[in-house]
């Protein structure tokens, strides 16, 4: 009869049991020096080894060849708690025997000494779905509990413990089982089994169980059955997620603001029978993994995924910026919620990936305050401008064409009007009429009345110049980040609404980090950077004209067009 992987790999002694050291040494030291409680409680989460540690504990404390506070598992003893044919040890589980007459039963039994054994062990699993009944028929037993008698509780909610049960146990704490340990037990039992598995594969199992050994030798269990030659296809495959690939694509998608491609990527997941909330997870993961991969400087470290996937992932962090990448997150958190809570989940896919390709969907606080700049633009200029938006910024030399071609459109820019070289004989003969075409923003904007040495020049690399700063002052990037830049000669004059822009320039460190970002960029030979604030002699504006304010100038000339404002 075959026995399942988690069952038959369940570790036998406390050396076996991964990622709870801190909890497998107490235990150990306790058995040696004889220092035994009478109360345990094992709280944690599904998968940790609770169980496991209650079954190996009651071995080692009733085992008479217990060896540095490990079980034989050689003797009757041992070989009978295993098999379960030692009645000393009972195993309750407390979810469908929670009733005032189990405890009772439970008291009445533990007055009777040990048949086979040194202590009765009574191990009471999920005991937190007792009912408040059950909890005072064993608060007394559990408080002077007979010499021979131990109690090992065990619980994923102790939140929902009665705080006098707590305080007669002692606790202890086990952590979900690191992604690298587990990785490594996986491959070993792929050994022993001689199965073929790969690291990759692995990697994804130890993620997909989240902390859980026995989820994740339950995964593997189920891929074995499909294949003996474990990959993370075949993981996709058995577990129905996304590929890899479908991630990568989904994100070159959404830096492409391409919602046709979006719309493809899910139908053909969703035709594959690929469910739609594992699919939304992975993605929160794949972008939590890009945030990661832009605040830290090893990533690795902080991931679980190969080193071809930590290549995709460095390369989708220089396009993505950590705003745009929260953007993302907060997003696929509340779409995973609502598919969570039932909602269509091919539908919610769908609306969560166009909202986040189409900006002008977005109804936060933030994006709306910048279509409302953009619109004040458009009627201080007269021009049409395109909306700016952050989650694209310019892609490193590494990213391919297809993800490198929409992060140059990313921070659009006001079109340019292509120049007209007037034949030589038109320009002799108007070289007023000439001058007057090559400069109409001045005729536009009567107020920039600086000498045309001194004219001011929109800085259109100005958020890759940014994207440069990033790496080298992150402070400054901060500050500085959501602004404009001019050029005046030699000079970068910083436009935005931040009160710190001038302080911060005005540090020199700061000064020369923006000069090099910029300098590197556009290849020119900047010297000076100022704000806004401190440009009015260069520029010839006056204090009140360089900050003015957008929203009270947006008023003004809705006011002049005819509009009533209404305060409230």
């Amino acid at each position: 009869m075959y026995t399942a992987l988690y069952r038959k790999w369940r570790p036998q002694s406390f050396s076996d049991v991964i990622g709870q050291s801190h909890i497998t040494e107490t235990l150990k030291n306790e058995i040696i020096t004889g220092r035994l409680s009478h109360a345990y409680l094992f709280i944690g989460s599904r998968g940790t080894g609770k169980t496991t540690c209650a079954r190996i504990l009651a071995k080692a404390v009733n085992c008479p060849h217990v060896h540095e506070g490990e079980p034989c598992n050689e003797c009757e003893i041992c070989k009978g708690i295993d098999s379960g044919t030692i009645l000393d040890i009972t195993e309750i589980d407390a979810a469908s025997n929670n009733g005032v007459d189990n405890i009772r039963d439970l008291r009445e039994e533990a007055n009777f000494n040990p048949a086979q054994t040194k202590y009765r062990v009574y191990i009471i699993d999920e005991v937190h779905m007792l009912s408040q009944g059950a909890f005072n028929a064993l608060l007394k037993t559990l408080e002077e509990p007979p010499e021979h008698v131990k109690f090992i509780l065990a619980t994923t909610e102790a939140h929902k413990m009665p705080a006098t049960i707590l305080s007669r146990c002692q606790r202890f704490d086990f952590k979900r089982i690191g992604a690298e340990d587990m990785s490594e037990r996986l491959l070993y039992i792929a050994e022993q089994e001689n199965i073929s598995m790969t690291v990759e594969a692995a990697n994804l199992i130890s993620r997909l169980a989240d902390g859980a050994m026995r989820d994740a030798l339950s995964i593997m269990d189920q891929c074995i059955a499909a294949g003996k030659d474990i990959t993370t296809k075949l993981v996709s495959e058995v577990c129905g997620i996304a590929g890899r690939e479908y991630l990568a694509e989904t994100a070159g998608a959404l830096l492409k603001r391409d919602t046709a491609k979006l719309l493809q990527i899910v139908s053909n997941l969703h035709e594959n029978a690929c469910d739609m909330e594992r699919y939304c997870s992975e993605l929160i993961n794949f972008f939590r993994n890009i945030m990661v991969a832009r605040t830290v400087k090893q990533p690795e470290k902080l991931m679980i995924c190969s080193d071809e996937e930590l290549q995709s992932i460095c390369r989708f962090s220089e396009s993505f910026t950590l705003p745009a990448a929260i953007a993302v997150i907060d997003t696929l958190q509340k779409t995973y919620a609502e598919i969570k809570a039932g909602v269509q989940g091919r539908t919610a896919m769908e609306m969560a990936l166009i909202r986040l390709a189409s900006p002008e969907l977005d109804a936060r606080d933030e994006s709306v305050l910048k279509r409302l700049a953009q619109v004040e633009k458009e009627l201080k200029t007269g021009v049409k401008v395109q909306a700016t938006e952050e989650p694209a910024t310019p892609a490193a030399p590494g990213i391919n064409e297809e993800l490198a071609a929409p992060t140059a459109s990313a921070e659009p820019e006001a079109p340019q009007q292509p120049e007209e070289t007037p034949p030589p004989a038109e320009q002799a003969a108007a070289p007023e009429q000439a001058a007057e075409e090559a400069a109409p923003a001045e005729k536009e904007a009567p107020q920039a009345s600086a000498p045309a040495q001194n004219a001011a020049v929109p800085i259109r690399q100005w958020p890759e110049i940014l994207q440069e700063l990033f790496p080298k002052n992150r402070l400054v990037w901060t500050i500085l980040n959501g602004t404009n830049a001019k050029q005046v000669g030699n000079t970068i004059v910083v436009y935005g609404t931040h009160p710190s822009i001038p302080d911060v320039l005005a540090v020199k460190v700061n000064a020369d980090d923006v000069l090099e970002a910029a300098n590197a960029v556009t290849l020119l030979e900047f010297t000076k950077v100022i704000s806004q604030r401190d440009a009015e002699e260069l520029l010839g504006e006056s204090r009140s004209e360089a900050v003015e304010d957008p929203l009270q100038a947006f008023i003004d000339k809705a006011q002049q067009g005819g509009i009533t404002i209404d305060y409230k």
